[in-house]
């Protein structure tokens, strides 16, 4: 890929930055799209050392339209703003990660198209270590109007610490794109209090791995996703612990459609199957619940999505105010399953209830 070869510009005075990859110029050449002036621009230029650059600025805008190529997984510092303005970041190799944050505070990232590789993921064996964005032990961070494209392992990946104030994480992520990911977002280890919202999931092998407690996770649309939300008390590919406070979160105002294998000519069907517990098996299609408290599950879509639910903590999972057409629910365990008020597309696609699963207000 290639990368525009330029000086950066900067609304600051350069004199004193010390750094290669920032330069002066009376004013920006690019304001950010949200109005904001002043932001040093970073330099699309190969070679740079994002970790040194940013510890020493670290609130930066990139150049609109640049494509920025990184040969180590940059660090970000505390109180860290990258605008993106549309740039794209993306990776020398398909093992390294673009950008990592570990035990950092206020951290900000708008507007950046990570983009993992050229070629095709769908179908690809995995590589865990090809991560868009990883972070660790993080305090209220954002990630905001960004693109995850093609990452063989995830496009964002949280993870917490039990030793930890997991009160405090408050990480958000909110109105990104997950297109042709491994896996979307992993949400693991401890990461708590934190919220998913308004993110679109598209042709992922995973939309969506939640295994920490006390996410809310609301307003997404995941589609033509071969499995778009688990919830599995297990260890997983960015999940270490193997007793945790596990899920119990909100999964609201979602729409799941198309994980059964219909519509669309993208189609995950091979290399399926990854760690959950120290074996590799594919937890299979659409949303999957297993070994734990499950989440609050109200006003969902779900269309040619199945949903699968065993060894249940709790009373009992009540899914209520949900479309469910053209799929099948599945209880595995004493604690039952429960729909109340669901609709579907006529009496011909009511969902298939399978095991101990009962609907408290049946149609017609």
């Amino acid at each position: 890929m290639t990368t525009t070869r330029r000086g950066a510009l900067t609304g600051l005075g350069a004199a004193g930055l010390g750094l290669a990859g920032l330069a002066a110029t009376a004013q920006p050449a690019v304001a950010d799209s949200s109005g904001r002036s002043g932001l040093p621009v970073l330099a699309p230029v190969d070679g740079n050392d994002w970790t040194a650059l940013l510890a020493e600025t670290p609130r930066v805008q990139l150049v609109p339209g640049a494509t920025y190529v990184l040969d180590r997984t940059a660090d970000l510092p505390d109180e860290c703003l990258i605008e993106g303005n549309g740039a794209i970041v993306t990776v020398a190799g398909g093992a390294i990660g673009a950008l990592a944050a570990t035990s950092r505070r206020n951290v900000t990232i708008r507007g950046v198209r990570f983009l993992g590789q050229d070629g095709e993921v769908v179908n690809a064996p995995a590589e865990f270590g090809h991560v868009g964005l990883r972070l660790t032990r993080c305090t209220n961070v954002r990630v905001l109007d960004c693109d995850f494209q093609r990452w063989r392992g995830a496009g964002v990946v949280v993870t917490g610490a039990a030793a930890d104030n997991y009160f405090d994480y408050r990480v958000k992520l909110q109105g990104n794109s997950f297109e042709r990911c491994y896996i979307g977002v992993s949400l693991a280890d401890r990461s708590e209090y934190s919220l998913l919202s308004d993110n679109h999931f598209s042709y992922c092998r995973l939309g969506i791995w939640s295994s920490s407690g006390n996410w809310t996770v609301t307003g997404n649309v995941l589609q033509n996703c071969h499995g778009a939300y688990y919830a599995i008390a297990a260890t997983s590919p960015y999940g270490a612990l193997a007793a945790d406070n596990w899920n119990h979160g909100s999964v609201v105002g979602n729409t799941f459609n198309h994980s059964n294998g219909s519509g669309g000519s993208v189609r995950w069907t091979t290399n399926l199957a990854f760690p959950v517990g120290g074996v590799d098996r594919d937890p299979g299609r659409g949303v999957t619940i297993e070994g734990l408290l499950p989440p609050t599950f109200t006003g969902n879509t779900l269309w040619y999505t199945d949903v699968r639910a065993s060894r249940l903590v709790g009373t009992r999972w009540l899914l209520s105010g949900c479309t469910f057409s053209n799929l099948t629910i599945t209880g595995d365990g004493a604690v039952p399953v429960h729909l109340v008020g669901t609709q579907a597309n006529g009496a011909a696609n009511l969902p298939r209830l399978v095991g101990n699963v009962v609907d408290l207000l049946p149609w017609p």
